[in-house]
């Protein structure tokens, strides 16, 4: 029997409910700890007597550590069997958690996130893997649906409960959250999950070891520059510049070495397949610009709006209800076999929306200035990614499908960390921009600028300020105001640019294959 019919002909015993309980626990924690820590990261600063900028290696050693081994899980899987190294990851994940909560000092912390990060970065690839291949082809759209609604939903409700945690208990709780989640996932695997029988095969691969020392390299000299660039004035700090030629370097040598490589860490050969090259770098694109939208509202509320970091966080909430309302609309699309491309044409226009509504914010903006967009950012990005996740994975093979779902989940890891870093950038880069062209303005030969000063330097005198003082303070609230507006309209500014971003990738909804969806005859 060829691999091809037996791919066909196989079936999990279980029942895809169970299966898809099993997996979604495990994505969804780990999702959720990709910003459930955030929020109280000066908390733990202050409990180990560290700076604000020390404490933050909490949060990228675990995304270095979830880039590192996530390659590697087609290898691993190949070794110990899926449902095993599955396993593995659950528990390794649950254990490092509680390591991280009850850490004595910031270096275990530190070790407990490493060692969370190598546990929680396969679990994604995994778990799309075992949907995509246990889901008839016919509802793949509907578990990339569920699929995708996890991995959404978990890093926008994780500041929210974080922030909650930490006020309400402690930061410790922040981390001991997913102990439950772990238990009853690998409880589940152990009952549902199995290996389907073209997975069983007792084979010791040579493990590209060259490889696999190339990809750290690249992954942790790539995200501490993201990380710590802003901080550093990017490319005019010589540490920067030193971390990016090691970056680029590295991936260079990788790239070669994966392809000369006869048993690669990475097969590449799955860039011929045209749906999952043009997918994958669409969703990228994609991801890149939702974490930078995730990120940069929290900031915009708390800088300019004085909001604490919790109510910041549940700002972000009504972006879940959007995502459920697309996953919605999504369904019943797929339902009436809507072409997946024209879902994904939809959804991209619709965020792209989002972003442009967010290019309105002011400092007097209404509640619902904030939720109506956040709500159509939600409906956009899911329908986006559930149709283009099934286009990119459409034509993949099932024996393929680890391999493939673990170089796109690395690729998107990259345009997140992108898009997340491209915050501050942008902010910072277009608030000196705007400061320069406003600061022309700030002389007395400038009409308004000299009446305003007169008129407020008046209101200080009133208030009993002598007429030198109340001129000097007129100066200095007038330098505030151009500050902040300053401010504001870089934010303006890098919404419109997400808005662009976003419209540049609609023409890869014209060059992606279709979906063809499989008639079902009832019995």
């Amino acid at each position: 029997m060829t691999q091809a019919v037996i791919e066909q002909e196989w079936k999990p015993k279980a029942s895809l409910l169970l299966i898809t309980i099993a997996v979604m626990l495990a994505t969804f924690v780990e999702v959720l700890n990709t910003s459930i820590a955030n929020v109280a990261l000066k908390y733990i600063a202050g409990s180990y007597s560290i700076s604000n900028d020390e404490s933050l290696w909490i949060v990228t050693i675990f995304l270095i550590a979830c880039s590192i081994l996530l390659p590697a899980t087609d290898w691993c899987c190949s070794v110990f069997g899926r449902k095993r190294f599955f396993l593995f990851c659950v528990a390794l994940f649950g254990g490092s958690a509680a390591l991280c909560g009850l850490a004595p000092n910031f270096e275990i912390m530190l070790f407990g996130r490493i060692l969370q990060g190598l546990g929680g970065g396969c679990l994604l690839p995994l778990s799309q893997a075992i949907l995509l291949e246990s889901y008839p082809k016919n509802e793949q759209p509907k578990a990339m649906a569920i699929f995708s609604t996890g991995i959404t939903i978990a890093p926008i409700i994780g500041p929210i409960i974080g922030g909650w945690l930490t006020t309400n208990l402690s930061w410790n709780y922040v981390f001991f959250i997913s102990i439950p989640f772990c238990i009853a996932a690998f409880i589940m695997i152990s009952l549902f999950i199995e290996d389907p029988p073209y997975l069983k095969v007792n084979k010791r691969p040579k493990f590209d070891h060259l490889g696999m020392f190339l990809l750290i390299m690249w992954i942790a000299s790539f995200q501490v520059m993201v990380d710590n660039g802003q901080k550093n004035g990017w490319f005019d700090s010589e540490y920067i510049r030193n971390l990016g030629i090691v970056s680029v370097i590295s991936f260079i040598l990788l790239i070669w070495r994966e392809l000369k490589a006869r048993q690669p860490l990475l097969d590449l050969k799955i860039f011929k397949n045209w749906n999952f090259t043009v997918g994958t770098m669409m969703l990228t694109v994609l991801f890149g610009v939702a974490y930078g939208t995730i990120a940069i509202l929290p900031q915009f509320l708390q800088n300019m709006l004085g909001y604490d970091s919790y109510l910041s966080g549940l700002a972000a909430g009504p972006m879940g209800f959007g995502t459920i309302t697309g996953v919605i609309l999504t369904a019943i699309a797929s339902n009436k076999k809507v072409d997946l491309r024209l879902q994904a044409l939809f959804g991209l226009i619709i965020f792209s929306i989002g972003c442009f509504m967010f290019s309105n914010l002011n400092m007097n903006i209404a509640l619902a200035n904030v939720i109506i967009p956040n709500i159509v950012l939600g409906i956009g990005m899911t329908s986006v990614i559930i149709p283009g996740t099934t286009l990119l994975f459409c034509n993949v093979g099932k024996q393929e499908m680890t391999n493939a779902s673990s170089i796109q989940n690395l690729i998107k890891n990259v345009g997140c960390a992108i898009g997340t870093s491209s915050v501050g950038f942008l902010v910072s880069s277009y608030s000196q921009i705007y400061q320069g062209y406003m600061v022309d303005k700030m002389t007395t030969l400038y009409t308004p600028f000299a009446e305003r000063v007169s008129m407020m330097t008046a209101q200080f005198i009133s208030l009993g300020h002598d007429v030198a003082t109340a001129g000097m303070m007129a100066q200095i609230m007038m330098y505030k105001q151009l500050v902040q507006q300053s401010v504001l309209c870089s934010y303006i500014n890098a919404y419109k640019i997400y808005g662009i971003a976003i419209l540049s990738i609609i023409p890869f909804t014209y060059i992606l294959k279709k979906f063809v969806f499989v008639e079902t005859k009832n019995k």
